[in-house]
Protein backbone atom coordinates (compact mmCIF):
# COMPACT_ATOMS: atom_id res chain seq x y z
CA UNK A 1 0.00 0.00 0.00
CA UNK A 2 1.43 3.60 -1.04
CA UNK A 3 2.01 5.96 1.36
CA UNK A 4 3.72 9.70 2.01
CA UNK A 5 5.96 10.10 4.75
CA UNK A 6 8.92 12.49 6.27
CA UNK A 7 11.93 10.46 5.65
CA UNK A 8 15.56 10.86 4.96
CA UNK A 9 18.63 9.11 3.15
CA UNK A 10 21.28 10.52 5.29
CA UNK A 11 22.14 11.98 8.91
CA UNK A 12 22.45 14.99 10.21
CA UNK A 13 20.47 18.15 10.87
CA UNK A 14 16.22 18.89 10.44
CA UNK A 15 17.25 19.46 6.51
CA UNK A 16 17.61 15.99 6.15
CA UNK A 17 13.81 15.78 6.04
CA UNK A 18 11.94 15.26 2.69
CA UNK A 19 8.43 13.59 1.59
CA UNK A 20 9.13 10.37 0.21
CA UNK A 21 6.19 8.12 -1.16
CA UNK A 22 6.52 4.64 0.02
CA UNK A 23 4.94 0.95 -0.10
CA UNK A 24 3.76 0.20 3.40
CA UNK A 25 4.66 -3.58 4.18
CA UNK A 26 1.02 -6.12 3.97
CA UNK A 27 0.47 -6.57 7.59
CA UNK A 28 0.84 -9.92 9.22
CA UNK A 29 -1.37 -11.72 11.53
CA UNK A 30 -0.18 -9.52 14.71
CA UNK A 31 -0.34 -6.53 12.40
CA UNK A 32 -2.74 -3.91 11.40
CA UNK A 33 -2.80 -0.51 9.43
CA UNK A 34 -3.57 2.46 10.66
CA UNK A 35 -4.27 5.80 8.69
CA UNK A 36 -2.57 8.72 10.79
CA UNK A 37 -4.35 11.59 12.44
CA UNK A 38 -1.57 13.09 14.08
CA UNK A 39 2.11 11.88 15.34
CA UNK A 40 3.93 13.03 18.12
CA UNK A 41 7.53 14.52 18.21
CA UNK A 42 10.12 12.77 20.66
CA UNK A 43 13.88 13.60 21.88
CA UNK A 44 14.45 9.89 20.73
CA UNK A 45 13.24 10.90 17.04
CA UNK A 46 15.96 14.21 17.20
CA UNK A 47 18.49 11.08 18.04
CA UNK A 48 17.64 9.00 15.56
CA UNK A 49 17.84 11.73 13.49
CA UNK A 50 21.14 12.56 14.15
CA UNK A 51 22.03 9.00 13.38
CA UNK A 52 22.74 8.36 17.88
CA UNK A 53 19.74 6.24 18.16
CA UNK A 54 19.19 2.83 16.48
CA UNK A 55 17.07 3.56 12.95
CA UNK A 56 15.95 0.79 10.04
CA UNK A 57 16.86 2.61 6.36
CA UNK A 58 17.71 4.37 4.64
CA UNK A 59 15.40 5.82 4.04
CA UNK A 60 14.67 6.22 7.56
CA UNK A 61 10.80 6.96 8.92
CA UNK A 62 11.22 8.22 12.33
CA UNK A 63 8.22 8.98 14.94
CA UNK A 64 7.40 6.21 17.48
CA UNK A 65 3.65 7.01 18.73
CA UNK A 66 0.35 7.70 17.00
CA UNK A 67 -3.56 8.10 16.93
CA UNK A 68 -5.72 7.41 14.24
CA UNK A 69 -8.14 4.77 12.75
CA UNK A 70 -7.65 0.92 11.46
CA UNK A 71 -7.90 0.82 8.09
CA UNK A 72 -6.59 -2.77 7.15
CA UNK A 73 -6.18 -5.82 8.96
CA UNK A 74 -5.74 -9.96 8.04
CA UNK A 75 -6.48 -11.74 11.38
CA UNK A 76 -10.33 -11.94 13.27
CA UNK A 77 -8.37 -10.07 16.17
CA UNK A 78 -6.94 -7.22 13.43
CA UNK A 79 -10.56 -7.39 11.64
CA UNK A 80 -12.32 -6.49 14.89
CA UNK A 81 -10.20 -3.37 15.20
CA UNK A 82 -10.89 -2.29 11.40
CA UNK A 83 -12.78 1.10 11.95
CA UNK A 84 -11.70 1.65 15.53
CA UNK A 85 -10.15 4.80 16.75
CA UNK A 86 -6.81 3.84 18.40
CA UNK A 87 -3.47 5.26 19.78
CA UNK A 88 -0.75 3.45 20.15
CA UNK A 89 2.99 2.75 18.40
CA UNK A 90 4.08 1.87 15.50
CA UNK A 91 6.35 -0.89 13.62
CA UNK A 92 6.95 1.43 11.27
CA UNK A 93 8.06 4.74 11.44
CA UNK A 94 4.92 6.94 12.27
CA UNK A 95 5.77 10.55 10.77
CA UNK A 96 3.99 8.96 7.63
CA UNK A 97 0.11 9.11 6.39
CA UNK A 98 0.10 5.42 7.42
CA UNK A 99 1.85 3.21 10.13
CA UNK A 100 1.95 -0.29 10.09
CA UNK A 101 1.36 -1.67 14.23
CA UNK A 102 1.46 -4.35 16.11
CA UNK A 103 -1.80 -5.64 17.59
CA UNK A 104 -0.55 -5.63 21.36
CA UNK A 105 0.80 -2.02 20.93
CA UNK A 106 -2.59 0.01 19.97
CA UNK A 107 -5.25 0.79 22.23
CA UNK A 108 -9.01 1.78 21.80
CA UNK A 109 -10.03 5.11 22.68
CA UNK A 110 -13.44 7.08 22.64
CA UNK A 111 -14.06 9.19 19.23
CA UNK A 112 -14.53 12.29 21.12
CA UNK A 113 -10.86 12.16 22.72
CA UNK A 114 -9.48 15.51 21.86
CA UNK A 115 -7.18 14.97 18.89
CA UNK A 116 -4.40 17.07 20.78
CA UNK A 117 -4.58 14.54 24.26
CA UNK A 118 -4.58 10.89 21.75
CA UNK A 119 -1.45 12.46 19.64
CA UNK A 120 0.36 13.24 23.08
CA UNK A 121 -1.00 10.70 25.25
CA UNK A 122 1.07 7.44 24.28
CA UNK A 123 4.67 7.58 24.83
CA UNK A 124 4.40 10.42 27.70
CA UNK A 125 1.55 8.35 30.05
CA UNK A 126 3.62 5.15 29.48
CA UNK A 127 6.97 6.13 30.43
CA UNK A 128 5.90 8.35 32.62
CA UNK A 129 3.80 5.36 34.78
CA UNK A 130 7.36 2.88 34.43
CA UNK A 131 9.49 5.53 35.42
CA UNK A 132 7.79 6.10 38.74
CA UNK A 133 7.00 2.60 39.43
CA UNK A 134 10.66 1.66 38.89
CA UNK A 135 12.40 -0.55 41.86
CA UNK A 136 10.48 0.50 44.91
CA UNK A 137 8.47 3.56 43.24
CA UNK A 138 7.38 6.74 44.47
CA UNK A 139 5.82 6.49 47.65
CA UNK A 140 3.59 9.04 49.30
CA UNK A 141 5.47 11.45 50.55
CA UNK A 142 8.42 11.04 48.73
CA UNK A 143 10.26 13.61 47.62
CA UNK A 144 10.71 14.01 44.01
CA UNK A 145 13.62 15.87 41.57
CA UNK A 146 12.40 16.20 37.79
CA UNK A 147 14.69 17.35 34.86
CA UNK A 148 13.58 19.34 31.89
CA UNK A 149 9.88 19.54 33.77
CA UNK A 150 8.33 21.72 31.25
CA UNK A 151 8.86 19.02 28.11
CA UNK A 152 5.84 16.35 27.52
CA UNK A 153 7.11 13.88 30.14
CA UNK A 154 8.11 16.62 32.78
CA UNK A 155 4.84 17.93 32.60
CA UNK A 156 3.02 14.04 32.79
CA UNK A 157 5.43 13.66 35.41
CA UNK A 158 4.23 16.08 37.31
CA UNK A 159 0.44 15.35 37.70
CA UNK A 160 1.14 11.73 37.91
CA UNK A 161 3.40 12.55 40.90
CA UNK A 162 0.87 14.46 42.88
CA UNK A 163 -1.68 11.59 41.86
CA UNK A 164 0.65 9.05 44.09
CA UNK A 165 0.72 11.23 47.17
CA UNK A 166 4.44 13.02 46.14
CA UNK A 167 5.32 15.87 48.97
CA UNK A 168 7.71 18.08 47.10
CA UNK A 169 8.39 18.06 43.55
CA UNK A 170 11.26 20.23 42.13
CA UNK A 171 10.64 21.25 38.83
CA UNK A 172 14.24 22.51 36.76
CA UNK A 173 13.48 23.88 34.09
CA UNK A 174 15.80 25.94 31.15
CA UNK A 175 13.76 29.13 30.97
CA UNK A 176 11.17 31.60 33.27
CA UNK A 177 9.07 30.90 30.32
CA UNK A 178 8.42 27.49 31.23
CA UNK A 179 7.87 27.56 35.50
CA UNK A 180 4.61 28.70 34.60
CA UNK A 181 3.70 25.80 32.93
CA UNK A 182 5.15 23.31 35.80
CA UNK A 183 3.89 25.07 38.58
CA UNK A 184 0.07 25.09 36.90
CA UNK A 185 0.20 21.14 36.89
CA UNK A 186 1.56 20.85 40.37
CA UNK A 187 4.92 21.31 41.09
CA UNK A 188 5.94 22.88 44.84
CA UNK A 189 9.69 24.18 43.68
CA UNK A 190 11.11 25.89 40.42
CA UNK A 191 14.51 26.14 39.02
CA UNK A 192 15.77 27.98 36.30
CA UNK A 193 19.11 25.73 35.43
CA UNK A 194 19.88 28.59 32.88
CA UNK A 195 19.73 31.05 35.73
CA UNK A 196 20.93 28.90 38.99
CA UNK A 197 23.45 25.81 37.34
CA UNK A 198 24.23 24.96 41.39
CA UNK A 199 20.54 23.38 41.50
CA UNK A 200 21.31 20.89 44.33
CA UNK A 201 22.32 24.20 46.96
CA UNK A 202 19.03 25.07 46.13
CA UNK A 203 17.05 21.68 46.72
CA UNK A 204 19.28 21.02 49.74
CA UNK A 205 18.10 24.37 51.54
CA UNK A 206 14.63 22.96 51.27
CA UNK A 207 15.16 19.33 51.95
CA UNK A 208 18.82 18.71 53.42
CA UNK A 209 18.20 14.79 54.07
CA UNK A 210 17.58 14.52 50.32
CA UNK A 211 15.33 13.51 47.66
CA UNK A 212 14.05 10.15 47.05
CA UNK A 213 13.72 9.71 43.21
CA UNK A 214 15.33 11.73 40.73
CA UNK A 215 14.02 11.48 36.75
CA UNK A 216 16.84 12.39 34.86
CA UNK A 217 16.47 12.67 31.34
CA UNK A 218 19.68 15.07 30.67
CA UNK A 219 22.47 12.79 32.09
CA UNK A 220 26.19 14.68 31.05
CA UNK A 221 27.41 16.52 34.19
CA UNK A 222 24.02 16.53 36.02
CA UNK A 223 24.48 12.83 37.12
CA UNK A 224 26.68 13.84 39.57
CA UNK A 225 24.64 17.16 40.44
CA UNK A 226 22.00 14.57 41.77
CA UNK A 227 24.13 12.30 43.65
CA UNK A 228 24.55 15.47 45.98
CA UNK A 229 20.67 15.52 46.59
CA UNK A 230 20.37 11.58 46.69
CA UNK A 231 19.21 10.74 50.11
CA UNK A 232 20.63 7.45 51.39
CA UNK A 233 18.37 4.54 49.89
CA UNK A 234 16.96 6.77 47.05
CA UNK A 235 17.31 6.50 43.05
CA UNK A 236 17.96 8.46 40.30
CA UNK A 237 16.03 7.36 36.91
CA UNK A 238 18.03 8.07 33.84
CA UNK A 239 15.54 7.91 30.61
CA UNK A 240 17.54 9.72 28.26
CA UNK A 241 20.92 12.30 27.15
CA UNK A 242 19.28 15.38 26.11
CA UNK A 243 22.90 16.76 27.13
CA UNK A 244 24.81 15.02 24.43
CA UNK A 245 27.24 13.15 27.44
CA UNK A 246 26.53 10.02 29.14
CA UNK A 247 26.59 10.59 32.78
CA UNK A 248 29.26 9.19 35.52
CA UNK A 249 28.92 7.73 38.61
CA UNK A 250 31.71 5.95 40.33
CA UNK A 251 30.36 2.97 42.49
CA UNK A 252 31.15 3.78 46.21
CA UNK A 253 28.96 7.03 45.58
CA UNK A 254 26.05 4.11 45.41
CA UNK A 255 26.46 1.38 47.53
CA UNK A 256 27.41 2.96 50.95
CA UNK A 257 24.65 4.46 51.24
CA UNK A 258 22.56 1.72 49.22
CA UNK A 259 21.39 4.36 46.11
CA UNK A 260 20.54 3.06 43.01
CA UNK A 261 20.85 4.69 39.34
CA UNK A 262 19.03 2.81 36.80
CA UNK A 263 18.20 3.21 33.06
CA UNK A 264 15.24 2.81 31.62
CA UNK A 265 13.41 2.81 27.46
CA UNK A 266 10.00 2.07 26.98
CA UNK A 267 11.13 1.58 23.48
CA UNK A 268 13.70 -1.23 24.89
CA UNK A 269 10.86 -2.54 26.35
CA UNK A 270 8.25 -2.57 23.27
CA UNK A 271 10.56 -4.18 21.58
CA UNK A 272 11.86 -7.14 24.02
CA UNK A 273 8.55 -7.36 26.01
CA UNK A 274 5.68 -6.16 24.12
CA UNK A 275 3.40 -7.65 26.36
CA UNK A 276 5.09 -5.84 29.66
CA UNK A 277 5.01 -2.61 27.76
CA UNK A 278 1.29 -2.95 26.86
CA UNK A 279 0.67 -4.24 30.36
CA UNK A 280 2.39 -0.41 31.64
CA UNK A 281 0.35 1.20 29.03
CA UNK A 282 -2.96 -0.64 30.15
CA UNK A 283 -2.49 0.72 33.67
CA UNK A 284 -1.37 4.10 32.82
CA UNK A 285 -3.94 5.02 30.19
CA UNK A 286 -6.96 5.56 32.84
CA UNK A 287 -4.89 8.36 34.25
CA UNK A 288 -5.74 10.19 30.85
CA UNK A 289 -9.47 8.80 30.31
CA UNK A 290 -10.52 9.51 33.48
CA UNK A 291 -8.85 13.55 33.15
CA UNK A 292 -6.26 13.28 36.29
CA UNK A 293 -3.73 13.64 33.21
CA UNK A 294 -4.49 16.70 30.82
CA UNK A 295 -1.93 18.02 28.09
CA UNK A 296 -2.62 21.48 28.14
CA UNK A 297 0.91 22.24 26.27
CA UNK A 298 0.31 21.48 22.99
CA UNK A 299 1.49 22.84 19.48
CA UNK A 300 1.04 21.48 16.64
CA UNK A 301 2.86 21.21 13.38
CA UNK A 302 1.81 20.02 9.65
CA UNK A 303 3.74 16.91 9.09
CA UNK A 304 5.65 18.37 6.06
CA UNK A 305 6.86 21.07 8.40
CA UNK A 306 8.71 18.48 10.61
CA UNK A 307 12.04 20.38 10.05
CA UNK A 308 11.05 23.40 11.98
CA UNK A 309 9.45 20.88 14.72
CA UNK A 310 13.10 19.58 15.53
CA UNK A 311 14.48 23.02 15.12
CA UNK A 312 12.00 23.93 17.89
CA UNK A 313 12.44 21.24 20.03
CA UNK A 314 16.25 21.43 20.06
CA UNK A 315 15.71 25.35 21.22
CA UNK A 316 15.00 24.25 24.21
CA UNK A 317 12.51 26.79 24.22
CA UNK A 318 9.42 24.63 23.47
CA UNK A 319 6.84 23.51 26.46
CA UNK A 320 4.91 20.57 26.50
CA UNK A 321 4.30 18.28 23.44
CA UNK A 322 4.72 18.67 19.89
CA UNK A 323 2.53 16.89 17.55
CA UNK A 324 2.52 16.59 13.64
CA UNK A 325 -0.74 16.47 11.55
CA UNK A 326 -0.91 15.27 8.09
Amino acid sequence: MKYSAMAFETFGAPDVFSKMDLSLPKPNNSQVIVQVEASSVNFADVMARRGNYPASGPPYVTGVDFVGRVIEAVSDSGLALVGKRVLGFGDTGSYATLVLANIDLIFEIPEEMPLDTAAACPLLTATTYALLGRNQGLQPGDNLVIHAAGGGIGLTAIQMARQLGAATIFALVSSRAKASAVLNQGATHVVVTNETPNYPEIIRSQIPEGVELILNSVAGDTIQQDLEILKPGGQIVVFGMASGKPGVAKSDQLHHSSRTLSGFSYGYLRRTNPEAARKIMEQALPFVTSGIITFDEVTRYSLWDVAQAHRDLESRTTIGKLILVP
